[in-house]
Formats: C-alpha cells, sequence, structure tokens
C-alpha cells in the first residue's frame, strides 16, 4: 500500500521530517531511548526540538488535527503542516481527547503551566475554547492519564498510571468512578457499537458492557496506540512488525492497512479511511483503500 508522506513543519522553516522514537515495549516498536529531533522554528512557537508525541486527535476548531506532545499540544493542516501551539499548553499532554468540542487532557505541568491546574500531576483538565484557557476538573496534582477516551454517548474513559482500574465520567470529567474492572491499558478506543477496546501487554481487550468487565478479543492481533474515528465508527491500531491495523463498529475482525517507518508515536483514522501516523518519517498519510 502506497503512503503520502508530509512532513510536520513550522511555518516559515524549510521542510523537515521529525524523527521521533518511543517506548512500546508490548509490540517490539520500542527504542532504548528518545532519538534527537530537529527544532521547531517559525514565528508561531519558540524553536524547541519534538521530543514525544503522545497521541493525535481532530481539532474541534478546524478541519485539521491536534498532536498531544511532550512539549504541549500543537496544530497540524491535514496537508501535515506543524501549525502553532496551542496557548497556554507547555504542559506534557500524556492523555488527550475529544469530548464534544471540548479538550479533555492530562499528564504533567510545564515551565508556565499555571499552578492551580496541579503538579506533579494534572490529573483531568479540560477547555471549552480550543486550548485558550484550562480548567483543573479533577485529581488535580494527583493522577496521570495516559490513557483517555470518549464514546459517541458523552462517557468518558481513563487508566491512570498509579492504579490498574479503568476510571469513567459521565458529567464530562468532574466526577470519576470505578468500574470495578483491573485493567491497565496502554491506549483506549470506543466504537459506534459501544465497544470498549484496551491494549494492554497481554493482548488487546474488549467489553461489551461499558468497562465493567473486559474479555481477550479472540484472534486479534497485538496493538498500542489505539484510536478512533470522529464518528466512531472506525478504528486504528499498530501491531507488530510495523503493521497498521483497523476494524469497523462491531466488526469482528482486524484488517491491515498499511505499514509504518521505523517506530511508531502516534496514530489515528479519519471518518472515510484515511490513516494517518506519525513515525520516524514524520506525518504519513495512508489513503483509504477498498
Amino acid at each position: 500500500m502506497q503512503h503520502h508522506h508530509t512532513n510536520l513543519t513550522a511555518p516559515g522553516s524549510r521542510t523537515r521530517a521529525l524523527s521521533l522514537a518511543t517506548l512500546v515495549p508490548m509490540v517490539a516498536l520500542a527504542l532504548a531511548g528518545c532519538a534527537s529531533s530537529p527544532s521547531l522554528t517559525g514565528d508561531d512557537h519558540p524553536e524547541q526540538p519534538l521530543t514525544h508525541v503522545h497521541g493525535i486527535v481532530d481539532d474541534p476548531a478546524t478541519d485539521g488535527f491536534l498532536i498531544g506532545t511532550h512539549e504541549g499540544i500543537f496544530t497540524v493542516t491535514r496537508d501535515g503542516e506543524l501549525g502553532a501551539r496551542l496557548a497556554k499548553t507547555d504542559f506534557d499532554a500524556m492523555g488527550l481527547t475529544v469530548l464534544d468540542d471540548t479538550l479533555v487532557a492530562s499528564g504533567h505541568p510545564g515551565r508556565t503551566t499555571p499552578p492551580e491546574l496541579g503538579a506533579p500531576n494534572l490529573g483531568i483538565i479540560r477547555s471549552s475554547d480550543n486550548g485558550q484557557s484550562w480548567q483543573p476538573t479533577a485529581f488535580t496534582g494527583e493522577k496521570d492519564f495516559h490513557a483517555l477516551a470518549a464514546d459517541p454517548r458523552g462517557t468518558l474513559y481513563g487508566v491512570a498510571t498509579d492504579a490498574n482500574e479503568m476510571l469513567t465520567s459521565t458529567d464530562g470529567g468532574f466526577s470519576w468512578q470505578p468500574t470495578g474492572a483491573p485493567v491497565y491499558a496502554m491506549s483506549l478506543a470506543v466504537d459506534a457499537a459501544g465497544r470498549v477496546m484496551a491494549s494492554t501487554a497481554d493482548g488487546l481487550l474488549v467489553s461489551t458492557d461499558r468497562a465493567a468487565t473486559f474479555q481477550a478479543w479472540p484472534d486479534a492481533p497485538l496493538l498500542a496506540g489505539l484510536s478512533a474515528s470522529p464518528d466512531h465508527n472506525r478504528v486504528v491500531g499498530i501491531g507488530t512488525q510495523g503493521r497498521i491495523w483497523a476494524t469497523t463498529a462491531g466488526a469482528q475482525n482486524w484488517f491491515e492497512v498499511g505499514t509504518i517507518h521505523g517506530t511508531a508515536q502516534a496514530v489515528t483514522i479519519t471518518n472515510n479511511g484515511d490513516i494517518l501516523v506519525v513515525d520516524d518519517s514524520g506525518l504519513s498519510l495512508i489513503p483509504y483503500q477498498q
């Protein structure tokens, strides 16, 4: 399958691919440490290295995307051009999802992060103005969620690093309840059929009862970096040997849709089935093919 490669570039800078690395030990995508990456330049953000991309989500304010990174949340156009960092987001956005038009994030504060958002962990924070301002919402200073996902009904799912339990919120992230499922997920996705998927070191797990219980997904590939399309009709994940797999809502099988170059950090899928992945070649677009 052919890839269309575009570089994540900053406005006003020459085109350069990002060289990125991540730790995803369960699917052998890992490197022993962080690879160096080029600096970001341009009028929209200061020069700095972009060391980790943790996730890619649709931008609720534009037709582009947002990437959650170690250095904050950045915009990316559909053409793969790296834009400005969202205002007041120099924090390490370990977890990032979109609930309606609200950004929900977690991670660790940066140098200029307002102290009221919490330290050493952000807990759950929200922005209803596309990152112009953020509000502490839950677990302020306490928890760091690496896995966050929202379903079409408005329920948030999350797994924090301090406990192997699934938490859910039905009020936009203000209050959370454990479901009773002992799951330590590296990533989460929810499809339009209501299935909650969790990538774990022991394989792909799936729940059909809103994360109360999980079972192994029979014959599923070993996956990391799960992500659902904005309409939740498609789910994508990165498997072993650099393979990218996808499924559709309610389907029982996964099908291979492409391959990565080197190591992958984040992946997402659009409503029409296009795949975007951040790997060693930068931002790669894999057009949908039936």
